[in-house]
């Protein structure tokens, strides 16, 4: 089913095209905080949330890191991986004994080894129409990403790389000077506990290398500079990132639709009536970029609605009979 989505893909593509920030993503970041601030929204920055606060069974607010609440009216969108939330901001005796026994079998996605690299040149692809690309597969086969997949699944750094290869200004030029590249890939491994990745890394870093001199002959003549992101370097950066898994928790079947991240009623209603959860976490995870969190902002306004309201309670009281149990297999 999964494989839908690529003739989905296609099918956008040639309708709409692939659109692409100038500047790069942090842009549309920079312009949804102006929308929402001209729209009246306060936005801060630097102020660590340590909890939501919890009355009634209703989310409140969240108490900052330095002691100080903030209420809220209507809703608490929170974009935090499933365990941090139902683990780390929700008090302890909100959170079901089913629940924590859910997050403890919850799954992550692999781990992830990104290799960012500043070319003087153009990447020196053997197939001339991956030089036009914005983003290039590049790698193995389809027959050959089944065993990629197996040895990532039974805990072995592949022997042979596949890459998701994004060359950034051949998308948009004014991401380096003319006539350079900055170019990003990115592979997995299995997933390995941070601070201990050394070994995995070092092993899948010479299959992309290898990988590039097999398809772009000559590309270590043009780097210029590197910056390597590790698992444990993207956890450090963003603890949502655990393991460096960047897709919050595995897209298996068994943890998607409406056992993302729990079993449930799927999509960001969670079991605390005025919480929502936004992240990849949720359905449809984090391969569907803002997904997560445009159904989350619906779902906020919607059960802000006074109409809505007894239905809104009446999801987050389902949610809580649902996830209350302990799971049975």
């Amino acid at each position: 089913m999964s494989g839908l989505m690529g003739f989905l893909m296609t099918m956008l593509a040639q309708d709409v095209g692939f659109a692409a920030p100038k500047g790069g993503a942090g842009t549309l970041a920079q312009a949804l905080a102006r929308r929402a601030e001209h729209a009246g929204a306060r936005i801060e920055l630097s102020s660590p949330v340590a909890g939501i606060t919890v009355r009634g069974g209703r989310a409140t607010g969240v108490r900052l890191a330095d002691g100080t609440t903030r209420r809220a009216r209507r809703a608490v969108i929170v974009d935090v991986s499933a365990p941090a939330l139902y683990r780390e901001l929700l008090p302890g005796d909100a959170v079901p004994a089913g629940v924590l026994a859910r997050m403890d079998r919850f799954t992550w996605d692999p781990s992830t080894v990104k290799l960012n690299l500043l070319l003087t040149g153009p990447m020196p692809w053997r197939a001339a129409r991956a030089r036009e690309a914005a983003v290039v597969h590049a790698g193995l086969s389809h027959t050959e990403l089944v065993r990629w997949h197996a040895d990532i699944a039974s805990g072995k750094v592949p022997e042979r790389a596949f890459c998701l290869v994004g060359q950034t200004t051949t998308t948009d030029p004014t991401r380096s000077p003319a006539g350079t590249e900055s170019l990003w890939a990115y592979t997995h491994v299995p997933l390995v506990e941070a601070g201990k990745d050394e070994e995995a890394v070092a092993r899948s870093l010479v299959t992309v290398e290898a990988m590039f001199d097999e398809l772009a002959p000559g590309w270590r003549d043009l780097e210029q500079g590197r910056w390597l992101q590790t698992p444990t370097t993207l956890q450090e950066a963003d603890p949502n990132l655990v393991h460096g898994a960047v897709g919050a928790g595995t897209s298996q079947l068994f943890q998607q639709g409406p056992w993302r991240p729990l079993t449930g009623l799927g999509g960001p209603f969670t079991h605390v009536a005025g919480l929502y959860l936004a992240s990849a976490g949720t359905h449809p995870g984090g391969g569907v970029h803002g997904g997560a969190g445009f159904n989350a902002a619906k779902a906020a306004l919607w059960g802000a609605n006074r109409w809505s309201r007894p239905l809104s309670r009446a999801t987050s009281r389902a949610q809580l009979l649902l996830q209350r149990p302990l799971p049975r297999f």
